[in-house]
């Protein structure tokens, strides 16, 4: 009996190839009896929200079906497999709440784990089989890369549940999990006429939604899945419940638990691009010897030789722990030699992080914004004229698009990519961050050969309120002892002197005084590795810190909730500053930037002025004036003008917001931004004001374009 699919809230999110299935060149001579073959799968389209993990039963037979001589084969002439590591986290409850569990690879018991009914599951990387029971026995449910909420599948066709309980509040049960999919091996499986392996032979090594023929189905006597996991369907279209086969030999129907011969379409799980959680906090544990045995050490920035660190020095690299950030690792010193990519996971040898050899000299983290990936492949050295293609999204297959395996240039316009020298992310890795590389040496390359490329993005995290974090360090470079806090400090302990940081999430204050007094530093989401790059003088003894606090936004006409206001600057997001009491908005004239102060005042919209301004590492800025930032001149009272001047101006003029909606001088005290008013010429202009209930025009809204 094959148990059917289960109603899902919201479905996991499969990657769905182009069809790309191949036949045997002796099936097209002679189906005897296993089916059309020879034609192309079409292509298959995402599936719907409503799609969700599909649910089979364990085949009773445990025959084996030999599989040396096919794997002979597809060893001829393979490239390199590049791996990935696995990792899901699951919630006891549903939308992704309750008790929170992160799973690195096979789990043959989990029977203990207390769950909810319905529960959420995210599959950061890998393809996943979650078993009813242990040891990878039972019934069957698919996870691939995404999010899903699911509901006690194993009780979804009893009658009732146990106990007298109703089948609808029974507690789930997961038996075990395994980690099926691992690396970017083309999914490949071989149907055959006949039992055990024998007869004519079909491959496929990608989607196909319909393999009839004239209303023909497939018949297929016996089963190898050389690679991948497969969803095999005997319905077109992806109808009805899928056998669930992973790697190995089924040398008849009841190896799969099939009655019926007919298979009308099938589906491999593919691996995603390479992601990253948390960029903000890099730390890798190294340890000496494989399987997370022998000495190990922290690191948390670039090592340019791992044999000369002066304590602990440890002559080999056995295996890694990546906790935070994306990683290069780099077969020699000073970043040099093969390259491998290292997500954050486990990797137990040298061979889970797809290493040429045991060698692994020197570690590099990617600090580039991975946003927004854009990249194009030049076919000429240079950027001179010739072929190229432009990339927004991962590409199996440069030929795909049109375009050859040669490539001289790059220009990486956004975003962290990884280029490989073989299609389907295959061979040699290349890690390209944003800028340009003129020929191939530029990308650590002997050749041009550039087959696939795929971009790394940022995994956001289920979290239904923003987290401000910021990571404090003794020394600089993220050095020496540290401290963390997501809420404000009104005094640091004494024997503790920040000389670097990081911010996680949001932006933070920083005050050379203890209960928020003193000069202060404003730091946006960011690594700050001195006091310098904080904005400090070195002898600055940072004594205090708050968080930037929440602004009233709205957005697209609509009042929403309150964010910070830093966020409308960790990526740029351009803006209007409105005045709530007059209904006029904060404007510049156009050519403003020609001049060397440009007035700053409140007026409606018109063509011949900019109300649109973005925020920048403190700064307040106008669209149309990029160079110049709002600053206040002349004595520093009540009633000093806000203009536009040189951002090179020091000392720098920083500015918050508060939750009512008050923008104040960070330079200035208790300074804020306000309207003159009155009757004279300039009652329009900005200037600054002290705090006054009294002044409704201190009360600004800021309007997300």
């Amino acid at each position: 009996v094959l148990y059917s699919r289960f109603v899902s809230p919201s479905a996991a999110l499969l990657e769905l190839p182009d069809g790309d299935w191949d036949t045997d060149l002796s099936c097209r001579r002679d189906h005897n009896g296993l089916g059309p073959g020879g034609h192309s799968g079409p292509e298959l389209e995402a599936l719907s929200s409503l799609s969700v993990p599909p649910v089979t039963e364990e085949p009773e037979s445990t025959v084996t079906l030999s599989l040396d001589h096919v794997l002979q084969e597809d060893k001829e002439g393979s490239e390199k497999i590049n791996t990935r590591p696995g990792k899901i986290i699951l919630y006891s409850d549903a939308g992704f709440a309750g008790h929170k569990r992160e799973i690195w690879d096979d789990v043959p018991d989990a029977t203990s784990w207390e769950l909810s009914h319905t529960i959420s599951i995210r599959v950061i990387r890998g393809g996943w089989v979650m078993y009813e029971k242990p040891r990878f026995r039972g019934r069957k449910c698919v996870l691939a890369e995404g999010d899903v909420e699911i509901e006690n599948p194993w009780t979804a066709y009893g009658a009732s549940g146990e106990n007298g309980q109703p089948r609808g509040s029974r507690p789930f049960r997961i038996g075990s999990f395994k980690r099926v999919v691992r690396d970017y091996r083309t999914p490949e499986i071989s149907l055959f006429a006949e039992e055990n392996g024998e007869g004519a032979r079909l491959r496929f090594s990608g989607s196909a939604e319909d393999t009839r023929e004239r209303g023909q189905a497939l018949a297929a006597a016996s089963i190898i899945v050389h690679s991948g996991l497969w969803l095999v369907y005997s319905k077109p279209f992806f109808d009805d419940d899928p056998y669930v086969l992973e790697p190995g030999g089924y040398p008849n129907l009841k190896a799969w638990g099939a009655k019926d011969p007919s298979i009308c379409s099938m589906h491999p799980i593919r691996l995603g691009c390479p992601v990253v959680e948390r960029p903000g906090e890099p730390q890798v544990l190294i340890y000496e010897a494989a399987a997370f045995q022998g000495c190990s050490f922290t690191i948390s920035r670039d090592i340019y030789d791992l044999k000369r660190l002066p304590e602990p020095a440890l002559p080999t690299v056995g295996s890694l722990r990546v906790l935070g950030g994306c990683w290069v690792g780099y077969e020699k010193e000073g970043f040099r030699g093969h390259q491998y990519l290292l997500e954050e996971g486990e990797y137990q040898d040298w061979r889970q992080w797809g290493g040429y050899s045991k060698e692994l000299v020197s570690l590099r983290l990617i600090r580039t914004d991975f946003s927004d990936p854009a990249l194009v492949l030049f076919e000429a050295m240079d950027f001179e004229e010739g072929p190229s293609v432009e990339l927004s999204e991962a590409l199996p297959d440069t030929q795909l698009a049109g375009y050859g395996c040669v490539t001289q240039s790059i220009h990486v316009l956004s975003g962290v990519w990884v280029a490989y020298e073989g299609p389907n992310y295959s061979g040699e890795q290349y890690i390209l961050e944003k800028g340009v590389y003129r020929s191939c040496e530029d990308w650590g390359a002997s050749d041009c050969h550039i087959a696939s490329a795929q971009p790394i993005l940022q995994v956001r995290e289920h979290n239904l309120h923003f987290v401000s974090k910021i990571l404090l360090f003794s020394e600089p470079d993220f050095l020496g002892d540290h401290m963390s806090f997501e809420e404000d400090q009104e005094a640091l302990p004494e024997a503790f002197i920040p000389r670097s940081c990081r911010v996680r999430g949001g932006s933070w204050i920083l005050f050379d005084g203890q209960e928020f007094a003193g000069e202060q530093h404003v730091l946006s989401e960011g690594e700050y590795p001195t006091l310098s790059a904080m904005g400090c003088l070195c002898s600055t003894a940072i004594c205090s810190l708050k968080k930037v606090p929440l602004v009233r936004c709205r957005q697209m006409g609509f009042w929403v909730q309150t964010l910070y206001f830093s966020l409308l600057l960790q990526r740029r997001i351009y803006f209007r500053i409105r005045s709530r009491k007059l209904e006029l908005f904060l404007s510049v004239p156009d050519d403003v930037e020609d001049m060397k102060a440009g007035r700053v005042v409140v007026s409606s919209l018109s063509e011949q002025s900019s109300s649109v301004w973005y925020y920048e590492d403190g700064l307040i800025k106008n669209q149309v004036a990029p160079t110049m930032s709002l600053q206040v001149i002349g004595p520093a009272g009540k009633g000093a003008k806000a203009v536009l001047w040189s951002e090179t101006r020091m000392p720098r003029q920083t500015w918050s917001i508060d939750s009512q909606g008050r923008i104040h001088s960070q330079m200035f005290g208790d300074m804020i931004l306000d309207v003159k008013g009155g009757q004279s010429y300039d009652r329009d202009h900005a200037i600054i004001w002290d705090m006054a209930d009294e002044r409704p025009t201190q009360v600004w809204d800021i309007q997300v374009l």
